[in-house]
């Protein structure tokens, strides 16, 4: 999917107050998206490139994770899925 189709299937969600933060794009594939980020007041969102939720709270605590790969530790809230914010592409 491109991101006309992430931005007109996340406004269809009729969300108050959702804001798109970041497109990560595909490396070389013309324009593919692989994830969306997002936030409303309360929580913070991440679709994958099939329009597929996750979700956290702003308001839970960060914790500490090793990075797959470098191994490095990072800190971040945990995901959840969140059927609720699913993506209908048309």
């Amino acid at each position: 999917m491109r991101v006309a189709e992430f931005e007109k299937a996340i406004i269809a969600l009729g969300v108050d107050g959702l804001e798109i933060d970041e497109f990560k794009m595909v490396a070389n594939s013309g324009g593919q998206v692989r994830q969306v980020n997002g936030h409303t007041e309360a929580l913070t969102l991440l679709w994958d490139k099939d329009g597929m939720a996750f979700s956290t709270s702003v308001h839970q605590r960060s914790e500490s994770f090793i990075e797959f790969g470098s191994g490095k530790a990072i800190s971040g809230r945990r995901l959840k899925r969140d059927t609720r914010f699913d993506l209908k592409f048309e």
